[in-house]
């Protein structure tokens, strides 16, 4: 008779992901993820093969997870200007939040490089791609809608916003002056200023 199992997948993944992205990849042993989830070692390797199995699991919940909860709004039917500052400004002040040492999984992926470089490259590769179809869609409606000067390199700026981004959470991991990252965002920010048309 095989053995009952005791735990959820989703649940054991979340947890995998709360522990790769406080400590990494490689700084997380396998006995930190069974003494955290409540499991033994045959039944982790025997649901997700691997630990690279467990973390690709939990780059999927993070994805499905935690990036619609911050970029959403910018990939709603309507999103446009409103949208893109809100993503912004909210970056800006990361540093006042609580965890803000965390920055992000995926991009802590990229700058580790782990479990492997062709994972780390795929995660960061869809991962920007996303971020860039979503700032090009806020953008394109406010274009679409008149907000936008003539001009306004859109496409330039959806490709553009994702690197302040990525830039604001590795400097967020590293616990860099806040006041850097406000004048990051700012930047970004009179860029976006400098497309947008006047208020009739």
């Amino acid at each position: 008779m095989g053995r009952r199992k005791t735990y959820e997948r989703p649940e054991i993944a979340d947890h995998a992901m709360r522990l790769f992205w406080a400590r990494g990849y490689h700084a997380t042993t396998t006995r930190d993820l069974t003494d955290a989830m409540g499991v033994n070692p045959y039944s982790l390797y025997a649901e997700f093969g691997s630990k690279e199995g467990l973390y690709q699991a939990a780059i999927a919940r993070y994805e499905a997870l935690v990036v619609p909860t911050h970029f959403g709004a910018l990939e709603a039917q309507g999103a446009s200007l409103e949208e893109v500052r809100a993503v912004l400004n909210f970056f800006g002040d990361v540093d006042r939040l609580e965890g803000s040492e965390l920055g992000c999984l995926l991009c802590n992926t990229s700058v580790e490089r782990a479990p492997t470089v062709e994972l780390s490259r795929a995660s960061t590769k869809r991962f920007v791609d996303r971020l860039t179809c979503a700032f090009g869609h806020a953008l394109g409606n406010a274009r679409a809608a008149g907000r936008l000067v003539d001009d306004a390199p859109v496409d330039a700026l959806a490709r553009f916003f994702p690197t302040v981004l990525m830039g604001i959470w590795a400097l967020s991991r590293a616990q860099v002056d806040g006041v850097v990252l406000r004048a990051t965002a700012d930047q970004a920010l009179a860029r976006l200023d400098a497309v947008t048309r006047a208020a009739p």
